[in-house]
């Protein structure tokens, strides 16, 4: 059996797992500060109690007025009231239009048998607290009071050391050359074509390829 290094998380909490958040304070490990904290599962329901209250309170016109005021700190009025905010997995800020997609994604899970039952209590048993349209999104919630450097720099910054934020998109895709396979090594003479079965270089006026013997289409 290898031995392992124990890890604590930036409040000096031994770590348990990979998540995101510490298990055992809620501090988020790309804070090296360790003021921003996890919103807990409760508070989370009950901001998603107000918030639905508050639309039929409001008449549906208010709260949309409050969310355009409250959006660009990652907050809807719910989370506003009970002190919550919206943020990216990599520690940057959210703005009005990622919370407009996040609350979109949230009500396309409702167009599937039981979509928002499952997207909303995906939470309750995720390491990071996280619903299925924060996870589509690549956001997670915290708590408001010590996360409020996030929205007027726009982000954490350089992640603590030893820590590594999780990739928010799909690794870039490379293209091949547009030379073929085996010709990148070949030097193509002005009377050279390339042959389109094996890719070697033969001459432009060959009527057979000359390394594989494939005839040469005009």
């Amino acid at each position: 059996m290898q031995p392992t290094t124990a890890r604590n998380c930036v409040r000096g909490h031994p770590l348990i797992g990979d998540g995101l958040f510490c298990q055992s304070c809620g501090a988020f490990q790309l804070d090296s500060e360790g003021t921003v904290t996890m919103a807990g599962r409760g508070e989370r329901l009950l901001s998603w109690f107000v918030n639905t209250l508050l639309v039929f309170l409001t008449l549906i016109i208010g709260w949309i007025i409050w969310w355009f005021i409250v959006a660009p700190k990652g907050q809807n009025p719910g989370k506003a009231v009970i002190g919550l905010r919206v943020i990216r997995s990599d520690g940057n800020a959210v703005g009005t239009a990622m919370m407009f997609v996040r609350g979109l994604v949230g009500q396309a899970a409702g167009l599937f048998p039981l979509g928002s039952i499952i997207d909303s209590a995906w939470l309750l048993w995720d390491k990071d607290a996280q619903t299925l349209h924060d996870k589509v999104v690549n956001t997670v919630v915290v708590k408001a009071k010590g996360s409020e450097k996030i929205v007027e720099a726009g982000g954490l910054g350089a992640p603590p050391a030893g820590v590594t934020p999780p990739p928010a998109y799909a690794p870039a895709v490379s293209f091949p050359a547009s030379s073929p396979p085996g010709a990148s090594s070949q030097v193509r003479g002005a009377d050279e074509i390339y042959c389109k079965n094996c890719g070697r270089a033969m001459k432009a006026d060959a009527q057979f390829c000359p390394n594989c013997g494939a005839s040469v289409a005009r």
